[in-house]
């Protein structure tokens, strides 16, 4: 019995001692927390710097206040520089280019109309910048087949007229008002800012139709406007017996006035609707 418990204690420590020697690791264990022999401490300076920097700045109150107002006053600047842009812009476009030549000229400050080789008196305030338009009375010249010349910003010229049945004779001149007519308006052909003045001509002139007891009593309304005598009154009567129509001598179609009305926009983008109008002699 002893013998068989000294061969078994042999052979433990046999197979103890032959696995010590093939082990090639060696296990430290779990680590434990707080244990000194347990931490790995680095003491080469270089391995322990840091490789990027936390960037942690410091801004001071006064730092932030300085900041805003340089932007708001870069701001302000840059507003202003753009305004005295716009008005210098502005400004530009408001000096509609200046309209060279004799001739009816009107210049209402947003633009200008002129009428070449015509002469005209203005029967109103020369200072036109306010005005919705001018009255003029004919002098010389030539309307029907001219053109009229604008300044940039107009859109739109129509045109319409007056005429009126006048007698002409050894009397002198009656204008008959009562048979006139006044024409729609009607929109001119242009090219640029130069309009043609057309529908004026003699022949084409638009006048009313009256018979010759229309044409009697137009007389006697004319006369009696006029003041003229009972004994006159009879001998222009009598000059127009025998006429059957407005168109018969001793009666002609008179162009009594011309209108034009000039519509467009001014270098701000204000709408504006002017009107022109030139009274004919008789």
């Amino acid at each position: 019995m002893e013998i068989r418990i000294r061969y078994v204690a042999l052979i433990l420590v046999a197979v103890l001692f032959f696995s010590c020697n093939n082990v090639q690791t060696k296990n430290h264990g779990p680590i434990v927390l707080g244990d000194s022999a347990t931490i790995v401490t680095e003491n080469d300076p270089d391995k322990l710097r840091d490789l990027v920097k936390d960037l942690t700045p410091e801004i001071k109150t006064s730092d932030v206040k300085d900041s805003i107002e340089a932007a708001q006053k870069a701001a302000a600047q840059q507003k202003e520089a753009d305004t005295a842009k716009k008005a210098t812009a502005t400004t530009t476009q408001q000096a509609p280019a200046t309209l060279t030549g004799n001739g009816l000229k009107a210049d209402f400050g947003s633009f200008t109309f002129l009428i070449p080789d015509v002469t005209a008196k203005l029967a109103s305030n020369p200072n036109l910048a306010r005005a919705n338009g001018a009255v003029y009375s004919f002098t010389s010249g030539t309307i029907a087949g001219n053109h009229i010349q604008v300044t940039a910003g107009v859109t739109k010229i129509s045109q319409r007229y007056q005429t009126v049945i006048a007698i002409k004779n050894q009397l002198g001149t009656l204008p008959l008002e009562t048979l006139s007519t006044t024409t729609a308006w009607q929109a001119l052909k242009g090219t640029g800012n130069v309009y043609k003045i057309t529908g004026l001509d003699e022949k084409m002139l638009e006048y009313p139709e009256a018979n010759k007891n229309t044409i009697r009593a137009a007389v006697m309304k004319s006369c009696k406007r006029h003041k003229i005598s009972r004994r006159k009154t009879e001998e222009w009567e009598a000059s127009v017996r025998n006429a059957r129509a407005v168109n018969q001598k001793p009666m002609f179609v008179i162009l009594r006035s011309v209108m034009w009305k000039v519509d467009g926009k001014d270098a701000n983008g204000k709408v504006f609707s002017k009107q022109i109008r030139v009274d004919m002699p008789l």
